[in-house]
């Protein structure tokens, strides 16, 4: 039986800006959180963090001056940071995504990917529970995992897990390097239990609220079709990522594919217009087709005859 004096803890840390001069303490602090842009007044700022490792994840304790942290696609980019926070507050607060704004209660648990663009309202930092972990532990426990960014862990589930978190906190001293990767594995999977209800209703929502969103994405390229599609714009409109716009597509073939189905239509049906007298040069450009040579080829490869012999088939 071993003794106690072989008994090693988990790797425990403390950073404080107590000691260091007033005008020093926000440059470092940010220095620290480099994974986020953080808003927060510099005057006067101070803060103190203590962080445990715990097998595959990372347990922080934060009391600090109000603060919003913030993840841009820029600094996604550039840093290419990975994984998941957990964040459990004693305040209100909000957090942006691309998604929209959503509203986080005291005491629940919001959970956010760093490898989506986010934003958390200023709010003080007292007590702050913070639970880092990898995408690759996340996966074990929810395939879907791409999906968990955003979401808000209440209620009844959502309370036990902030109690667990709590208790970790409470008893991070205490945590043996034997026990850690037991302890982390339980605690992924009371994560999974409580983001699977939310996972699984959004689920159910997205079909419905998928085909309402392609129904209104389609009127918008069909009213742009001279001009390429404005990505962007439209993702903003619709109130969804690019990345969600182009999956939203993938049963047509892609947007540029679904687009260029939408320009031939319109050709074909102003040149089966006997009173559209537009050359078809010109039918082509207000289409989005910059050659004549080009928009033959395609509409020979869509239809079987070339615009010009199409035209004077009467549309046969």
């Amino acid at each position: 039986m071993k003794s106690r004096d072989a008994v090693t803890f988990v790797a425990r840390s403390l950073f404080t800006t107590d000691a260091l001069p007033e005008r020093d303490r926000f440059a470092a602090w940010r220095a620290l959180f480099s994974a986020h842009d953080l808003d927060a007044d510099p005057q006067g700022f101070s803060g103190r963090i203590e962080t445990t490792l715990i097998g595959p994840m990372a347990l922080r304790v934060m009391d600090a001056a109000p603060q919003g942290p913030a993840r841009s696609r820029s600094q996604i980019r550039r840093d290419g940071q990975d994984g998941f926070v957990l964040h459990l507050s004693r305040h209100p607060y909000s957090v942006e995504t691309e998604q929209g704004v959503v509203e986080v209660p005291a005491g629940a648990v919001s959970l956010n990917d760093l490898s989506q663009p986010y934003r958390r309202s200023r709010v003080s930092e007292t007590h702050s529970l913070i639970l880092a972990v990898s995408r690759a532990c996340m996966a074990t426990v929810l395939p879907d995992e791409d999906s968990m960014h955003g979401l808000i862990l209440h209620g009844g589930a959502g309370r036990l897990l902030a109690d667990h978190i709590r208790s970790l906190a409470a008893h991070s001293d205490a945590i043996t390097t034997a026990d850690a990767a037991a302890i982390a594995q339980a605690t992924l999977h009371m994560v999974a239990a409580c983001a699977r209800p939310s996972l699984e209703g959004a689920a159910r929502a997205a079909a419905p609220l998928d085909a309402a969103r392609l129904r209104a994405a389609k009127r918008l390229l069909r009213h742009q079709l001279s001009a390429p599609p404005r990505i962007d714009a439209m993702a903003r409109t619709l109130g969804m990522s690019r990345s969600q716009l182009y999956r939203l597509f993938e049963p047509e073939g892609g947007v540029a594919r679904y687009l260029a189905r939408q320009r031939l239509a319109a050709v074909r049906a102003a040149l089966d217009n006997p009173l559209d007298g537009r050359s078809i040069s010109a039918i082509g450009e207000a289409y989005g087709y910059g050659s004549s040579a080009h928009l033959s080829r395609a509409f020979r490869e869509a239809y079987g005859l070339n615009p010009r012999d199409y035209r004077a088939s009467g549309g046969v």
